[in-house]
Parts: C-alpha cells; sequence; structure tokens
C-alpha cells in the first residue's frame, strides 16, 4: 500500500536530493498495522533517494540484532550515518507535524548537521546524556523539541536522543507522567521541561539538571 501520492513523493523527492552521503535506518519492527505503514514508507523513501539505505530487523525474531543496538521496544527507527556520532531514535511513525521535521532530520544525518563547537565539547566531556522527547502528530510544537534532542544525538557519542510518539508508547508516557506535549525528559528523570526551545534554551537546560 502506498503511504505517499504524487504530489509528496515529488516533494520527498526534493527534499532527500540534499543528502550529501548515505543514511541507513535501522528499523525494529513490532507486528501491527502501524508496523505495515513505517515499513512502507521507509521503503518509499529508499525508493526515491539512493542514499537511504534500509536494514530490517524482526525484534522478536532477531534477538540478536536488538542487543546489539539495545533496542527493548518497537517500532524504532534508528538513523546511522557517518555524521550521526551518537544513538538517535524515532520511536513511531513520522506523522502529521512530524512529517517534515523527520525529512529535516534525515537530511541532518546526510551531512547538513552544523552544530555549535562548544556544545559538542561539553557533550563529550559528560559521562552521558539521554534526552527523551514525548510528541503527538497534531502538535505544533513538537518538530521543534525532537528535531534538537536528534540533534544533539548526532552531535556526540555520548548524546542519546529518543523521540517517541507518546500515544503509540502509553507505558513509557506514563512513567514520566506526560500530561502534555512537546515534553523532554534529561537522564530519565534527572530533569525535565515541557514546551519546543531553540536549542541554545534546552542546552541551558541540560546543563542545570546534570548541575542538580
Amino acid at each position: 500500500m502506498a503511504m505517499l501520492d504524487e504530489n509528496a513523493k515529488k516533494e520527498v523527492s526534493k527534499r532527500l536530493n540534499g543528502l550529501k552521503s548515505a543514511v541507513t535506518i535501522v528499523y525494529f519492527d513490532r507486528k501491527s498495522q502501524l508496523n505495515e505503514d513505517i515499513k512502507a514508507l521507509l521503503s518509499e523513501f529508499a525508493g526515491l533517494s539512493g542514499n537511504i539505505k534500509l536494514e530490517m530487523h524482526d525484534m522478536e525474531k532477531d534477538r540478536a540484532a536488538a542487543e546489539k543496538y539495545g533496542v527493548e521496544l518497537a517500532p524504532v527507527m534508528i538513523l546511522k550515518s557517518a555524521h550521526v556520532k551518537g544513538d538517535a531514535r524515532f520511536y513511531g511513525i513520522p506523522s502529521g507535524h512530524e512529517f517534515a521535521a523527520f525529512l529535516e532530520i534525515l537530511k541532518m544525518a546526510g551531512g547538513e548537521l552544523k552544530g555549535d563547537e562548544g556544545m559538542r565539547k561539553f557533550f563529550d566531556s559528560t559521562s552521558g546524556i539521554k534526552l527523551e522527547v514525548f510528541t503527538t502528530p497534531t502538535c505544533p510544537h513538537c518538530p521543534a523539541s525532537a528535531y534538537v534532542a536528534l540533534k544533539f544525538a548526532m552531535m556526540s557519542p555520548k548524546v542519546k536522543g529518543y523521540v517517541y510518539e507518546a500515544t503509540e508508547f502509553p507505558d513509557v508516557a506514563r512513567k514520566y507522567q506526560v500530561m502534555s506535549v512537546p515534553k523532554t525528559v534529561i537522564n530519565e528523570g534527572r530533569g525535565e521541561f515541557v514546551g519546543g526551545y531553540a536549542e541554545d534554551l534546552v542546552f541551558l537546560q541540560i546543563k542545570k539538571a546534570l548541575s542538580g
């Protein structure tokens, strides 16, 4: 089943043509209709750009791969490229407002990453930072939070950036008492904030959480 109409395919192709190098999307599935939709969408992305590579796994059957990537929940897309230094993941399907943001995230992974050197050095100096961002497809402020978390994850091997479509992962959202989105959780609750902030403000929130 095609996920994109012809106009959408043209727009996606136009955006993905900006990829300067290959991006591998490592996908772990979970049996559901949503899983089939995500696989169809990713296949269409790969068909529209030679720089999009797919690595598909069944989380339950391919336990070795799941352990290698540290995957315990699915569906999840893990982004890999020469420009991705840390652990950048998107849990669920990038739909609604998240769709265009996900394309920009792919472009960033494909070579358009322009990170602040001071931030990069700070991230590298830490013992580790985990950013978990909760979004919904109808939230207009969520893409900014998702973009920043995944950008920071691409900048440093010390950063994990995990974006969750909250309604698809209610147990994780409940763990962090997500009542509104976007919500960002730092190091599993050491810090948190609600709202779509610019990256310099997110950086200050991270520093505050680590120093607390």
